[in-house]
């Protein structure tokens, strides 16, 4: 047989695989921004469209695992991440987490409900300003789920966007604003959830207005898969959670210390 000695283990220290919605434009974006070299991402688009509502969310899990197996064949992946912040609402972490392990055993899974619950914990937070671009239902919901764990929702505001693919189309201007516009007072962060949101731009200048930590769905996932591997998690540009030399957020970072 003739000798393979020019093959080497393939490009990337660590492989991750990313379940998108079909119809996200946004995730794959902030995940090339945030995640640095060495990490290679593959992407299944899971099928969805329509209304972004807790009927429709909950029935994509035939959808989920047929994009899970579709995840690239021939390598083994360090981990899974789950794009969808409302879907892990709909379906429950732990439902996700099993119906990707059912495809790829022993994986790690992160979802943004997980990783943000997880980035709060680092941070020192238990009261939050919600910005959600859903209709109230599915709001409503994702606050009591963060109710459950402990998670006071001090102020919200949500843009009610029910189909779908206008989630994308909300301007990181409009996110901003509404951030803004909220009261601090007796708040220790800012979160803006759903992978297809475009708040990453704006998470450093929503600091800067709040002096509250700003977090996104996809800055949660990146700060927790980067945790979970050990990697260097300090990516500048993208707010409080993955800033550079800063080793712990306790105490909360107050208004007192925002920059002016």
């Amino acid at each position: 047989m003739e000798s393979l000695e020019f093959l080497g283990a393939g490009p990337g220290d660590y492989r991750i695989g990313v379940l998108a919605l079909a119809n996200d434009q946004v995730i794959e974006r902030d995940l090339g921004r945030m995640l640095p070299p060495e990490i290679l991402t593959y992407t299944s688009r899971i099928a969805f469209s329509g209304d972004c509502t807790l009927e429709n969310l909950s029935d994509m899990t035939s959808a989920l695992t047929t994009a899970a197996g579709l995840l690239n064949p021939e390598v083994a992946l360090d981990a899974v991440l789950f794009g969808c912040t409302s879907g892990s609402i709909a379906l429950g972490c732990d439902g996700v987490r099993a119906l990707i392990q059912d495809i790829c055993p022993d994986v790690l899974v992160v979802n943004p409900i997980d990783a943000a619950c997880a980035a709060f914990a680092h941070l020192g937070t238990r009261r939050l300003n919600l910005v959600t671009p859903y209709e109230p239902e599915l709001a409503n919901l994702m606050a009591r789920c963060f109710s459950e764990r402990g998670l006071e929702i001090v102020n919200r505001f949500d843009f009610g966007i029910v189909q779908s693919a206008d989630i994308s189309r909300i301007t990181p201007e409009a996110i901003r604003t509404a951030a803004g516009n909220l009261p601090t007072d007796g708040v220790d962060a800012t979160f803006m959830p759903c992978t297809d949101f475009q708040s990453l731009y704006v998470l450093e200048d929503i600091e800067t207005a709040t002096g509250l930590p700003a977090i996104s769905s996809n800055s949660a996932l990146v700060w927790a898969l980067l945790n979970s591997l050990n990697v260097a998690s300090r990516v500048p540009g993208f707010g409080l959670l993955l800033a550079p030399n800063i080793e712990t957020a306790s105490p909360i970072w107050r208004k007192e210390n925002a920059t002016n």
